[in-house]
């Protein structure tokens, strides 16, 4: 586990940019279908870009697993997502929102595959 203040500090100088970046390229590789599994293991690894956080409970990613998360990206994952990282941005910009907006982006995989 990493230190908390380094995953703070990490946060606002380098995750706060990195992110918004990390998520467009997964929002690629995964919209394009030969790319799929290279955008969810982008989504994989977000909270990770964002805050150097490791999810203890992170399962293995199996075929049925991708194909879920594909298919939920499609219909509504994508949007989703979108909506999330904007909400967390702006709960990032402000003291009181960060803890909100980091729990956001730590659980963005979550939401836009179901990961």
């Amino acid at each position: 586990m990493t230190n908390i203040i380094l995953r703070f500090l990490w946060a606002i100088f380098i995750g706060s940019w990195l992110t918004p970046i990390w998520y467009f390229f997964g929002f690629i590789f995964t919209a394009l279908i030969i790319t799929a599994p290279i955008g969810i293991w982008f989504f994989d690894r977000i909270g990770y870009v964002f805050s150097l956080y490791e999810d203890p409970h992170k399962g293995k990613l199996t075929l049925s697993r991708t194909v879920g998360g594909l298919l939920w990206f499609y219909f509504f994952g994508w949007w989703l997502g979108f909506l999330v990282v904007a909400l967390a941005e702006v709960c990032l910009g402000t003291i009181i929102g960060f803890p909100l907006g980091w729990w956001l982006i730590n659980r963005l995989d979550k939401i836009v595959v179901l990961a």
